[in-house]
């Protein structure tokens, strides 16, 4: 009878021991990776009463596509062209004053200044008022195209 006895304690501990060591295991280990189903939170929790329970963190969403920077003169891969106009407020043309005498070349009229510069002007009908005359343009000049744009357009003082 003792023997006995010996026999189911012994085999109540291995059970218990087992079941310890299962309900210890992490569910992100190797052999099961989100838990025994492979579905997170399915795995059984053996609670004793000095253990005190606590709520599994939820998993973060996976973002579908993470966020670049938009692609500039810092970021641009080598193969990769650069974008013709890409908008910065910083680079935004400043508004100039431009000395000379309107002109007409062509069918247009252009401004040509003292250091013998000549602008094309964007204000057509503005500038017709002005043929021949000593002006002051106030405008923002387009580098590429040597166009002003008009803002203002009067006589020289």
């Amino acid at each position: 009878m003792k023997r006995e006895m010996i026999l189911a304690t012994l085999a109540l501990s291995i059970a218990l021991s087992t079941a310890m060591a299962q309900t210890s295991r992490k569910p992100n280990t190797p052999n099961t990776p989100n838990g025994p189903n492979g579905h997170a939170g399915t795995e059984l929790i053996a609670w004793t009463q000095v253990q005190k329970p606590e709520p599994v963190p939820s998993p973060q969403p996976v973002p579908l596509r993470q966020q670049q920077p938009e692609p500039g003169p810092d970021t641009q891969s080598p193969n990769q062209p650069a974008p013709e106009h890409q908008y910065d407020p910083q680079k935004e043309p400043a508004t100039q004053v431009f000395s000379g005498t309107i002109m007409k070349s062509g069918d247009k009229y252009v401004l040509k200044t003292a250091d013998n510069m000549t602008y094309q002007l964007d204000d057509q009908q503005r500038a017709r008022k002005f043929e021949g005359k000593q002006v002051q343009v106030t405008g923002t000049l387009d580098t590429d195209s040597t166009m002003i744009k008009v803002q203002e357009i009067k006589a020289a003082a």
